[in-house]
């Protein structure tokens, strides 16, 4: 269980797979001498999270040429204090990573009176940009938003299912009750209202109470708020009463399971860009990143570029994040003006039996393309 409730887990189901090539199109804009300082748990419980944010953020440094330092935050108010001085000390340029809420909102101010901005790759408490105007802090966030996985499946929900009888099922935690309410509300200042709603009890055996009580209401279509191996359940239990339910989940569907627990074929998640591919023409070797080595490798590039941008130009390196649309492994981001980025949009992934793949490529596949 992860106390910070802003920290995720990144799934590890879906490495990314990258193929890097030296002055390939993707290498980053090189800048000697800056320095960027990475902000990381590198020690205690989060410790092996740290280690993937600080994996894809030296890949990305490796192929810039930029310097980095690293201070570890120990995913503590004291520790990003401590992490800050560091940083401060080393005369960082700009600063990415933070993975807990505590570390960054001790961080900021420390970082922001030295005038060195950060971007977040790992908090997604809204307050942090809600609040950047009231409390100046040079933070730009990579991270999706809390609320960014609530506002995707209501997106979802009322593209796929406009017309069309639709439920919402949770598990009854605190988080999932709170991402349902959510949805719920989304949906009903577009006039959409769900036509069954319902709960359960997780880790259970069996399902079939929950899968009779769907069936009584002729719904087919379901948002289940809920650990994948529950979902799995429930799905298993409809169907041997001949049940076919459409399900989509959140990105929580992304993490591993037992075997003996697989998803049918057909359900969808909403996750957040964590498996991305660029290719190289030399053969190069190829590196496996998992989780949060994605966001600190684009973070690292988008760091990189704001620096090159801020050095051709002589605009302050906050002027620069603000202004510009930096080219990454997500595709092009740029950030609005609360310094939230515009390119960590949910996917739509569906299980095809065996992974998670793009909505488009299962389309594809199914119809033989």
């Amino acid at each position: 269980m992860i106390a910070d409730m802003s920290l995720r887990p990144v799934p590890l189901l879906l490495s990314t797979l990258f193929v890097l090539a030296p002055g390939s199109p993707e290498a980053l804009s090189q800048e000697r001498g800056a320095v960027v300082g990475v902000a990381a748990p590198l020690s205690g419980p989060r410790s092996s999270l740290g280690e993937q944010l600080e994996a894809g953020a030296r890949l990305a440094a490796d192929a810039s040429q930029v310097s980095v330092v690293e201070a570890d935050t120990q995913c503590s108010a004291e520790g990003g204090v401590e992490a800050a001085e560091t940083l401060v000390e080393a005369g960082s340029t700009v600063v990415l990573g933070f993975l807990c809420t505590d570390a960054l909102l001790a961080a900021l101010p420390p970082l922001t009176e030295a005038g060195i901005p950060v971007i977040d790759i790992g908090v997604r408490t809204n307050r942090v940009t809600d609040d950047r105007e009231k409390t100046g802090h040079l933070v730009w966030r990579l991270a999706p938003r809390s609320d960014a996985e609530a506002a995707a499946l209501a997106d979802w929900i009322a593209s796929n299912w406009e017309g069309e009888p639709f439920g919402l099922i949770e598990d009854g935690s605190i988080a999932n009750r709170g991402l349902v309410d959510t949805v719920r509300r989304l949906l009903a200042d577009r006039g959409l209202e769900p036509s069954a709603t319902d709960n359960y009890r997780p880790a259970e055996e069996k399902q079939f109470g929950l899968a009779r009580r769907l069936a009584r209401t002729g719904v087919t279509r379901f948002l289940i708020a809920g650990d994948r191996p529950d979902i799995a359940v429930i799905a298993r239990d409809a169907a041997e009463l001949g049940l076919d339910l459409q399900i989509v989940g959140g990105e929580s569907l992304l993490d591993e399971t037992a075997p003996d627990q697989s998803l049918a074929a057909g359900v969808t998640a909403l996750a957040p860009p964590y498996a991305h591919r660029l290719e190289a023409a030399d053969g190069s070797p190829e590196r496996t990143l998992p989780g949060y080595s994605v966001l600190a490798y684009a973070a690292m590039q988008i760091a990189a570029q704001a620096i090159g941008a801020a050095g051709e130009t002589g605009q302050p390196l906050k002027e620069a994040l603000d202004a510009g649309s930096f080219e990454t492994i997500l595709g092009p981001v740029s950030f609005d003006a609360k310094g939230d980025a515009s390119a960590v949009a949910y996917q739509a992934l569906r299980w095809n039996g065996e992974a998670f793949v793009r909505e488009d490529e299962a389309g594809r596949s199914a119809a033989g393309g």
